[in-house]
């Protein structure tokens, strides 16, 4: 009987010990129910007090506390603190639930919230929630714990989009739902920009610092006041703009690439170059000798490269009460990096087996020294509640400095060959590119918030040079297992080539709110644009004969400096297509409509394009077209509808029609026969393309930062635009090149999901995208008059294939693991992107299309908050996933021993591996007055 009433007092005194020390746990919100994620609890007692934060859902758990009266604080910047009375253990512990009030304070004509949530992940959300159209949004304050440092490398984690990498394995195009590059386009700040490339209109977002967005949009549907040229999408870079408050944000970083611990890194005395080449210093007539080149900047040297420098720094306030805002950023980024690559040259088996033949092997050693430059201000001023005004000015340059060691084989490889040829050839390649824009916009309310007129003007141009392009070949070998000194190869090339893309663009839309039409939020808008884009373009080429033609190294000459030369073309190449003058003129038009019908939201409108496009080239073959003008129009319309069952809930379908126009080097009749796979040609036939586009998604977004979408999307395109690998001649004859080519109709389909979930301490970002499109197109294959007969003669046959369309993955994938400790300021981030196989080049061969293999890319990050410092650590491509590209077909010849054929049933065309990169750094921040 004494046992049992002791365990019954032992119980009773342990569950009143665990109701006075239960820990006190609960949420933080706004008067909209979103979490303020960051919210700072205290409970005050006589002797002691208690603080924690608020975790990324808004939750709160305070550790046990002893009996006694408390006062409870809640407090966040911008809202009333809240306070409550609190005796324990005579008051329930378990669950608080607090909604704070918004403190606003008033400045003038200018309201300004204390808890300006630009550049947040709340921000992103809702803004997503109220697009009319299609979007996904990536926050700054997303973007600062990624591990990204370029804004290509920021688009890589929305859903349904991948990304094209450049030589050194960096993203730089973005891909979105399997749509090609070319079927999007870039924004800066809502406004078109020209773009650097040398052979297109799609801008490289590499050349963007991530740290100077405020957020990126990603359209995947149009409205009538977007250009209608994005079948795909359009990305938008909104770029940070003045804070409520001073506001410094700087970072200092240095890195180092993996590849330097396992070779050196190749290096060439750029400063030796020649930005002009003779032609341009001495005029059009002059005919150049061996002295007006220069030798130095053909060297290549291996050395140890310094350490990645990567600063920045954006500054930040309002004046003149709060009317006048102004925001200035810079940032440079000094890097290096390097790419091995192994590659084959690939055609169709002679002898009809309709196999994949390798006729060369190519190793390849790259070396690139990039530097980035971003500068950007923007200054906005409120002239009053009805109408203020902004301008940009943005300066954005990329500067590549390549060199690259190349060995390539002409003979079957394998360890028993003990007699080998070899090519050799040392490229040097200077390329600096860059982004210059100035806009100006105003915002006005024209008659009481019935009238609403915006516009812009802008002024942008971008810049490509790449001087003086050289190429040293040489021939050697493998004779009875000795190596056979280096002869020098005939028509070693250097070439010039710049050009520049100039935009003048103006933009003027109205909205009109008719009062008549009662409180439905009915509204019209109308407005239009002119574009006149101009571009021109140099190329320039000088080739070189050794003189003697036998000159071997050891015995006649040991560096570039040494081998005497001829110049078989002392005036260059002025003549060549590569240099002509292009324009395009577009002038559009457009109305939309909207209205409510309750939780319905409709929208119709339409859009009208109008292309005037052209160039003139310099050509003197006469078997090149050397003008073409074309002049079209395109009435795109427009529809969308969201209905919201629920204030967090969205249902949306829409139906959009957009066109694709070729870039301006694609419809110049000229070759570019020296690229580095294949040489290129232009085709001025090309047509533009035209889609039809259908999308439907499920949103759901629980709180601020959290959200589900589940959609679909579907297109069809008519002669979309494909690079194809074309014979000049013929099917069989002449060399190949890849062409601009119309390709019949496609249909492009799928659906995607992006989701996100916060549990105080730990997040979740996830999104998956399945892609299926389909384009019928004809082949080619070489067969056997008679199939039982393998002494009959060979034909060639043409079929009908189906196939996905170029750049098209299959699946896209991201998967991010979260940690933030918002006490002892830790967060961490483990993200990975998976991208599945796409066609990269397309054969006219039957089943010979070069696919990539799926790619998986893992990256990290860790940063530590201590005051207002932050010390960080980011790896990117930390499992050093290799690029790998393949036929679906046994190679011919498949019992010999290939180098790098290592997958049965396939045959690898190339196998190329960046290595992991390495950040550490600091960044610093101050919000208030100093």
């Amino acid at each position: 009987m004494k046992k049992i009433v002791f365990i019954f007092t032992l119980i009773t005194l342990f569950a009143q010990l665990s109701y006075a020390q239960a820990p006190i746990k609960g949420s933080v919100f706004d008067e909209n129910k979103e979490p303020l994620i960051g919210a700072i609890i205290q409970l005050k007692g006589v002797s002691r007090s208690y603080n924690v934060v608020a975790g990324l859902d808004g939750s709160f758990s305070l550790p046990v506390v002893p009996s006694g009266s408390y006062t409870m604080e809640i407090s966040f910047v911008g809202f009333k603190t809240y306070q409550q009375n609190i005796d324990f253990p005579s008051t329930n512990p378990k669950g608080f639930d607090v909604i704070l009030e918004p403190d606003s304070q008033v400045l003038g004509e200018v309201v300004v919230m204390g808890a300006a949530n630009r550049g947040s992940d709340a921000q992103a959300r809702k803004l997503e929630q109220m697009a009319k159209n299609t979007i996904n949004v990536v926050s700054a304050k997303s973007i600062e714990l990624s591990p990204d440092i370029t804004v290509a490398n920021v688009v890589q984690r929305v859903s349904g989009l991948s990304i094209e990498r450049n030589a050194s394995g960096d993203p730089q195009y973005a891909i979105v739902r399997g749509m090609d590059k070319r079927y999007n386009y870039t924004l800066v700040n809502g406004v078109k920009i020209p773009s650097p490339d040398n052979r297109n209109r799609y801008v490289p977002l590499d050349i963007f610092p991530a740290q100077m967005l405020e957020r990126l949009e990603v359209a995947k549907s149009l409205t009538p006041d977007m250009e209608g040229d994005a079948i795909g999408g359009s990305v938008n870079l909104v770029m940070k703009s003045a804070p409520d408050e001073f506001e410094v944000n700087a970072d200092f970083q240095m890195g180092y690439n993996a590849i330097h611990f396992t070779r050196p890194f190749y290096s060439y005395d750029r400063a030796t170059e020649n930005r002009l080449s003779p032609a341009e210093r001495f005029g059009s007539r002059y005919e150049a000798g061996m002295a007006d080149f220069s030798t130095e900047n053909l060297l290549i040297r291996p050395i140890t490269p310094l350490p990645d420098i990567f600063g920045g720094i954006t500054i930040g306030d309002r004046f003149m009460g709060g009317k006048l805002g102004v925001m200035f950023g810079a940032s440079i980024q000094n890097s290096f990096r390097g790419a091995d690559r192994d590659w084959y040259k690939v055609d169709v088996d002679p002898l009809g087996t309709g196999r994949p033949a390798l006729s060369s092997y190519q190793e390849r050693q790259t070396s690139i020294h990039q530097f980035r430059l971003g500068l950007h201000s923007k200054i906005d001023y409120q002239i009053n509640k009805d109408n203020n005004l902004s301008l940009y000015l943005g300066s954005f340059t990329l500067n590549d400095f390549e060199a690259r060691e190349m060995v390539t084989s002409d003979r079957d490889i394998s360890p028993d060959n003990i007699n080998a040829t070899y090519l050799l050839q040392t490229r040097v390649r200077s390329t600096y590119s860059s982004i210059r824009n100035a806009t100006l916009q105003g915002n006005h309310n024209l008659r009481g918030g019935e009238l609403f007129m915006d516009w812009s003007a802008l002024f942008s141009r971008a810049d490509f040079d790449r001087p003086d392009n050289a190429i040293f070949s040489r021939n050697g070998g493998v004779e009875n297992g000795r190596p056979m000194p280096e002869n020098i190869e005939r028509r070693n090339p250097r070439r010039w080539e710049k050009h520049y893309d100039q935009d003048v663009t103006v933009h003027l839309n109205f909205l009109y709110k008719p009062e008549f039409l009662g409180y439905n939020g009915a509204y019209v808008k109308f407005g239009g644009m002119y574009r006149d884009k101009e571009r021109g373009a140099l190329f320039n080429r000088y080739r070189f004969d050794p003189n003697p033609s036998f000159q071997v190294q050891g015995v006649d000459w040991e560096d570039f400096r040494d081998v005497r030369w001829d110049v078989l073309n002392p005036t260059g190449t002025l003549g060549h297509a590569l240099n002509y003058n292009a324009y395009e003129q577009i002038g559009a038009y457009y109305l939309t409509t909207h209205i409510e019908f309750g939780k319905l939201d409709l929208n119709a409108g339409f859009r009208v394009e109008h292309t005037n496009q052209g160039y003139i080239s310099r050509t003197t073959n006469q078997f090149e077209l050397p003008e073409l003008f074309q002049v079209y129009t395109d009435f795109l319309p427009n529809f969308s509808v969201k209905y919201r069952p629920k204030s967090d809930v969205n249902l949306r379908g829409s139906y959009y029609k957009a066109i694709n126009r070729p870039g301006y080097f694609e419809i110049v009749d000229g070759i570019s026969d020296e690229d580095d796979e294949f040489p290129f040609k232009g085709n001025p036939d090309v047509r533009r393309a035209i889609a039809d586009n259908f999308d439907v998604r499920y949103e759901y977004f629980p709180r601020a930062n959290e959200q589900f979408l589940l959609g679909g999307f579907f297109k069809r395109i008519e002669d979309p635009i494909e690079l194809l690998l074309i014979r000049q001649t013929s099917l069989t004859t002449g060399p190949r090149n890849l062409t601009p080519t119309n390709s019949g109709t496609a249909t492009n389909w799928g659906i995607e999901t992006d989701f996100s979930k916060f549990f105080n301490k730990f997040g979740i970002r996830a999104n998956y995208t399945f892609t299926n499109s389909s384009l019928t197109t004809i082949k080619s294959e070489r067969v056997r008059e008679n199939p039982e007969d393998t002494s009959s003669q060979l034909i060639l046959r043409e079929v009908e294939q189906t196939r996905p369309l170029q750049g098209q993955a299959d699946h896209i994938g991201n998967l991010s693991f979260l940690y933030k400790n918002l006490t002892s300021g830790t967060d961490i981030q483990l993200a990975a992107v998976y991208t599945g196989e796409r066609i990269e080049i397309v054969s006219p061969w039957l089943d010979l299309d070069i696919w990539s293999r799926p790619f998986v890319q893992l990256d990290f990050s860790f940063d530590q908050r201590i005051g207002n410092w932050v010390v960080f650590f980011k790896a990117n491509n930390v499992l050093n996933t290799p690029y790998e590209l393949f036929v679906k077909k046994p190679r011919k010849t498949e019992q010999l021993d290939f180098p790098m054929q290592d997958r049965p049933g396939e045959t690898i065309v190339q196998r190329e591996f960046f290595w992991q990169s390495f950040r550490l750094g600091v960044r610093y921040k101050i919000n208030g007055i100093l």
